[in-house]
C-alpha cells in the first residue's frame, strides 16, 4: 500500500515523464492555462444540477430539492449556450453529460425503447467498440451500414436496403476512424423525418466548430453529441447538441429525472472557457489542424510508409492511418515509437488493416508547422523503415517537445496577471457577489385569495408560495378522491410518470381539492389529497394531513382562471405531431413550483385545453370529469397514432 507522499511523488514522476513525450494521438488534447486552473478550483465541490433553462439564481430547484446556487456559473453557462449557436448552428444544448460515452448512453436510452434497433457501424468498418455491447444492456438490437472497402465510405444503395428490410428507428453515426465527411444528407433522405440521425463528433467536435469539416446539423443530422477533449479545446466531458425541439426536451428531461445529477462543476467550468476560446479562436485553428494532418501524412507517404486515403489528399479531419503492411506488426512499430518518447495508437480501424493512428491536433495547438513535421517525418523514417535503435532518439526528441511548451489559441491574460487583479471592466470584485434576481424582492401585494372569486395576485418579488397548515380535522370527500382517481388512473399510464411525478386537482362544491408532494398518483390514497382553503399574499392554508404539492398554486391559478373543474399535470412530453393535432399551448421552460410557472399555466389555460410545460409535462384541465378523461384518453401514446 502506498503513502501519501509516495502517491504524490509518482504523480509528479508521470507528470514529468508525459512532458517529456511527443504526443500524436489522435483522441487526446490540452487545456488552456486558464481551462486547466479551473479543473483545480474549489467550486469543484459544489453541485450543479438542472439545466440552467430551469435552474434560476440562488436559492436554486431541482424538483422539491433546493439549494445554494452558483449564480456566476449560470451566467456563464448561458453565455457557453449562445456561443454554441454561433458555433453549430444549433438552438439547444446539454452539458450536462460526463464524458462522450455517457452522452452516447444518454442518446440512445432516451430516444429508443427496449426491441428497437439502432443501425450503426461495424467496429470493422471504423464504428465505435462500445456501440452494439451498450445497446444489449439497454435491450436495443442493431443493424450496420454497408462500407465500401475501397473507399471506405458509406455504400447508400446497400445501406438503404438494410434499412428497409431491418426498420431501425435511430441512425448513428458512431464511427471513431474515418477520414473524410458523411453524406448526412442522403442518409436522411432514405430514412426520412420519424427517424432520427444521430452524428457523433468526438473526434472532429473542433473542426466542426472551426468551420472546417461538415456541418452535421445543417446536412442532416438532426442530434450533434460528442466528447469535447479531442479536436476541440475542452476537458473530458460530453455535449449533446440539436434544432429539434421535442428530441432535445426529451434527452433534457431524462438527463434531469436520473441519467445525473451533477454535471460536475469545475469540469463544466473549463468546457464552457473552452467554448468561448474555440469562439475566438477556432476557424484558425482548425484550419491549421488539417493542413498539418494533410502534410504530416503527405511526409510519411513520401518516405516510403503506406498512409490511407493517399488518393483523396490522406485526409479531411485532424487523423490518419499508417498500414503497417510491409513493415513490422503494429504493436512493435508502437513500441519503438514509444521507446524514442513518440506518442501513438495502434488500432484495426478497418477490416483487415494493422495500423498505426496519429492525430496533429494537440501538436498543432503547441504551434507546430511544417518544418516540425519534416523532423518528426525523418524520426518516423529511421524507426519505422529504416529500424533505428530509439533509445538514442529518446533524450532527442523530450528535448525537441520541451522547447515548444507553449500552447496557443486561448488568452493568456487571466494567466499572467491572475483572474482577480484583471476582472474584465464592470464586473465587481471576487467574493463581492452581483446585483441580480436572487437578490430582488418586490413589494408585497395588497389583499388576498380567499377563494375562487375576487382573487388578488400574490406578490411580485416572491418565487414561489408559501404553505401553512390548519390545525383542522379534515377528510377528503368521497366523490372527490373518486374522481381524482379516475383521472390518476389514465394520467399514471403514460411514459415519464414515476414515483412523485405529477398531481391532480378538482373544484368541489366552492373548494379545491389538490393531491400531495411526493405521491404516487398510480397509487393515490386518501391521505394524498388536501383542501386548499385561501391565498393570501404569497401563502396558501390548506388542511389535510400531508403537504400540498409544490404546484398546487398552478392548480389554484388555472381553475381560477378558467372555470374548469378538474386538472391534470403528469410528465409526457409530447411530439412535435401530437402538438399539432391536439392543438397543445407551450410555454417556455419556467422553475419547477415558482410563481411564474403557475401564472403562465394560468394564462396559456385560458386559450388551450392542454399545455406543454417545457421540459416538465403536460397539464389537461376541463370543466367537467368526462372531458377530462376524454382529453387524457385522447393523447395517451398509443391511443392517438
Amino acid at each position: 500500500m502506498l503513502s501519501l507522499p509516495e502517491i504524490s511523488y509518482l504523480i509528479a514522476e508521470e507528470e514529468a515523464a508525459s512532458r517529456g513525450v511527443l504526443h500524436l494521438t489522435a483522441n487526446e488534447t490540452l487545456l488552456s492555462p486558464q481551462a486547466q486552473r479551473v479543473l483545480a478550483s474549489p467550486l469543484y465541490n459544489r453541485y450543479l444540477l438542472e439545466h440552467v433553462d430551469l435552474r434560476e439564481d440562488s436559492p436554486s430547484r431541482l424538483g422539491g430539492f433546493l439549494f445554494r446556487g452558483l449564480d456566476n456559473v449560470n451566467a456563464i453557462e448561458r453565455s457557453a449556450l449562445e456561443v454554441c449557436k454561433a458555433l453549430f448552428h444549433a438552438d439547444y444544448a446539454e452539458f450536462r453529460c460526463l464524458s462522450g460515452l455517457h452522452a452516447m448512453q444518454t442518446t440512445l436510452a432516451s430516444l429508443t425503447r427496449p426491441g428497437d434497433k439502432v443501425m450503426r457501424f461495424a467496429i470493422k468498418d471504423g464504428g465505435h467498440f462500445a456501440t452494439q455491447h451498450l445497446l444489449k444492456l439497454l435491450g436495443r438490437g442493431s443493424c450496420c451500414y454497408v462500407v465500401n472497402r475501397e473507399s471506405l465510405e458509406i455504400d447508400l444503395e446497400e445501406t438503404a436496403r438494410v434499412f428497409a428490410q431491418e426498420r431501425p428507428t435511430l441512425l448513428y453515426i458512431d464511427a471513431m476512424n474515418y477520414l473524410f465527411p458523411f453524406p448526412l444528407g442522403q442518409l436522411k433522405e432514405i430514412v426520412g423525418e420519424e427517424v432520427p440521425l444521430v452524428f457523433d463528433a468526438s473526434h472532429t467536435l473542433g473542426l466542426i466548430a472551426g468551420g472546417k469539416f461538415q456541418n452535421p446539423l445543417k446536412e442532416g443530422a438532426d442530434l450533434l453529441q460528442a466528447n469535447t477533449h479531442k479536436t476541440f479545446f475542452g476537458p473530458q466531458k460530453g455535449i449533446i447538441l440539436t434544432n429539434r425541439r421535442e428530441l432535445y426536451e426529451k434527452i433534457s428531461y431524462d438527463l434531469s429525472q436520473g441519467l445525473v445529477s451533477s454535471q460536475h462543476t469545475s469540469s463544466s467550468l473549463a468546457l464552457f472557457v473552452a467554448l468561448h476560446e474555440m469562439r475566438e479562436y477556432g476557424r484558425v485553428y482548425a484550419e491549421r489542424v488539417i493542413h498539418n494532418a494533410r502534410y504530416f501524412a503527405g511526409k510519411l507517404h513520401e518516405k516510403g510508409m503506406k498512409v490511407l486515403g493517399a488518393g483523396r489528399g490522406f485526409t479531411g479531419n485532424h487523423q490518419f492511418f499508417i498500414d503497417s503492411a510491409g513493415m513490422a506488426p503494429a504493436p512493435v512499430l508502437m513500441e519503438r515509437l514509444l521507446l524514442a518518447n513518440i506518442a501513438v495508437n495502434r488500432t484495426v480501424p478497418f477490416e483487415k488493416v494493422d495500423a498505426l493512428r496519429l492525430g496533429v491536433q494537440e501538436v498543432t495547438r503547441r504551434g507546430f508547422g511544417d518544418a516540425e513535421f519534416d523532423q518528426i517525418a525523418d524520426w518516423f523514417a529511421a524507426l519505422l523503415l529504416a529500424e533505428a535503435d530509439p533509445r538514442p532518439l529518446a533524450g532527442e526528441v523530450s528535448d525537441f517537445v520541451r522547447a515548444r511548451e507553449r500552447i496557443l489559441y486561448c488568452d493568456e491574460y487571466c494567466d499572467e496577471a491572475g483572474c482577480e487583479e484583471s476582472a474584465p471592466a464592470g464586473s465587481s470584485s471576487p467574493g463581492q457577489g452581483r446585483a441580480g434576481k436572487a437578490g430582488e424582492v418586490g413589494k408585497a401585494g395588497e389583499g388576498g385569495r380567499g377563494g375562487l372569486p375576487d382573487a388578488a395576485p400574490l406578490r411580485v418579488g416572491a418565487r414561489w408560495v408559501g404553505y401553512r397548515r390548519l390545525e383542522e380535522e379534515f377528510r377528503v370527500p368521497a366523490p372527490v378522491f373518486s374522481h381524482i382517481r379516475e383521472l390518476a388512473e389514465i394520467a399514471s399510464r403514460y411514459p415519464q410518470q414515476t414515483d412523485g411525478a405529477g398531481n391532480i386537482s378538482a373544484a368541489w362544491e366552492g373548494k379545491i381539492y389538490v393531491t400531495t408532494s411526493g405521491s404516487f398518483i398510480g397509487n393515490l390514497g386518501e391521505e394524498d389529497v388536501v383542501e386548499l382553503v385561501s391565498a393570501v399574499e404569497h401563502t396558501i392554508a390548506y388542511r389535510g394531513e400531508g403537504f400540498p404539492s409544490s404546484e398546487a398554486d398552478m392548480h389554484y391559478l388555472l381553475l381560477e382562471a378558467t372555470g374548469s373543474r378538474f386538472a391534470v399535470h403528469n410528465h409526457y412530453l409530447p411530439s412535435d405531431r401530437e402538438m399539432a393535432q391536439f392543438g397543445i399551448g407551450m410555454i417556455p421552460p419556467r422553475e419547477s413550483g415558482s410563481i411564474a410557472l403557475a401564472r403562465a399555466v394560468a394564462e396559456a389555460s385560458r386559450a388551450h385545453k392542454i399545455i406543454y410545460l417545457q421540459k416538465h409535462g403536460l397539464v389537461f384541465h376541463a370543466p367537467t370529469l368526462e372531458e377530462c378523461k376524454a382529453l387524457l384518453n385522447a393523447l395517451e401514446p398509443g391511443r392517438s397514432e
